[in-house]
């Protein structure tokens, strides 16, 4: 089959939604199929705020480049990854009677305000700047209504996902797939050093350091475990702008026991994360939330809310130990068993490895074309299927 993926992401193999179509790209490259990306448009915007610019510019400039390249390339599957682009559902099929439009999404914005709504992370706002922001929630809403209901199908990395959308546009489950992310080589690979059964625990954070990822929550109860367990070592792998911050609020309780990173390349982190033993995942929002795969694939015991792709993969009290999310006293519940017994910790992260690594971006990609082909077949017949197979 032939393959066009529409992102509005930046081409960056390092990021998580664009390295993501990236490795399904590759993978299936290697299956013998044709994948073209459209990126991000470079051209400038009308609108200055990016929210503005996604509600009302997004749609039909992204419909005018798909629908521009389906001129002159022959496509039999197009996958965008946005919400945004009910336009080229709504438009282009009648044109294109030969091509499957379907979406990927990496999160689904409007699963996101739903959950803001249920953990509030944003501050209180003005009566002015809180009208805004209902409008622009109610702009993604339905935006998502659209999309969801007009492609001929969805691809979701989590089931948190499919059930969200299944069951808020009653859409029928056969045209929503979960298709969990694939762990890349680099965290498949290599062996961990053997350190003695009760080594001092050493946990490790990697991500935005944003509230919606669970700031707050670390913030209120780290320093007073660095009391209770002064062995213990603390590394945050974040990005640059957040790095003074966690220094500021950490190290005064951890000294010499914190380390604090900027973003690194995928082989140094690797490295970073098969030094450690635990990684916190205190997330209240995740599209799928590679980075619980990547400490998984090395060896670490997760610890966390069960949010995006964790409890679709992992399996509680046996290869990662999670609870519900925001039950803050579940979690600290969990991460102190860690830290009296480094070797639970240590016997869990042996487990999540083995899991981890059934999970390959090959996976993905076989799990794509199959669905890719249930829906052709669905939408246009068996006979469509067979002859792009066949081409």
């Amino acid at each position: 089959m032939s393959f066009l993926f529409v992102s509005e992401f930046e081409q960056n193999p390092d990021s998580g939604a664009a390295g993501s179509i990236l490795a399904v790209a590759d993978a299936l490259r290697r299956r013998g199929h044709r994948v073209d990306c459209l990126w991000r448009d470079p051209g400038p915007y009308r609108l200055p705020h990016p929210r503005l610019r996604e509600l009302f510019e997004l749609p039909r400039r992204q419909c005018w480049r798909v629908a521009a390249r389906l001129r002159v390339t022959d496509y039999d599957v197009v996958i965008v990854s946005q919400p945004f682009s009910y336009l080229i559902y709504e438009r282009l099929p009648a044109l294109y009677p030969n091509t499957v439009f379907l979406n990927r999404t990496h999160g689904w914005e409007h699963r996101v305000d739903a959950a803001q709504r249920r953990f509030p992370w944003v501050d209180q706002l003005s009566p002015h700047r809180r009208l805004l922001a209902a409008g622009a929630a109610e702009g993604r809403r339905r935006a998502c209504a659209r999309t969801a209901r007009a492609c001929h199908g969805l691809i979701a990395p989590s089931s948190f996902c499919t059930k969200f959308i299944e069951r808020t546009y009653e859409l029928s489950p056969r045209k929503i797939a979960v298709i969990p992310y694939g762990l890349d080589e680099i965290f498949r690979r290599g062996t961990r050093a053997t350190i003695p059964i009760n080594a001092p625990l050493r946990m490790l954070y990697v991500g935005q350091y944003r509230p919606w990822k669970g700031s707050n929550m670390l913030e209120r109860y780290l320093p007073r475990l660095a009391d209770e367990h002064p062995d213990a070592t603390l590394t945050f792998v974040v990005q640059h702008e957040a790095i003074a911050h966690v220094r500021s609020h950490f190290q005064p309780a951890y000294g010499g026991r914190l380390s604090v990173l900027g973003w690194l390349p995928r082989d140094e982190l690797a490295d970073v994360y098969g030094r450690h033993d635990v990684l916190l995942f205190p997330t209240m929002f995740e599209g799928f939330g590679k980075t619980f795969l990547e400490a998984m694939g090395r060896g670490l015991c997760v610890v966390g809310y069960a949010e995006g792709g964790l409890p679709d993969i992992a399996v509680a009290e046996e290869s990662a130990l999670f609870c519900e999310p925001g039950n803050e006293t579940g979690l600290l519940e969990r991460l102190e068993r860690c830290l009296r017994d480094p070797e639970l910790a240590r016997m869990i992260g042996v487990r999540a490895r083995g899991v981890a690594r059934r999970y390959s971006w090959d996976r993905v990609a076989t799990e794509t074309e199959q669905f890719c082909t249930a829906i052709k077949e669905r939408v246009l017949g068996a006979d469509a299927v067979n002859g792009s197979l066949a081409g």
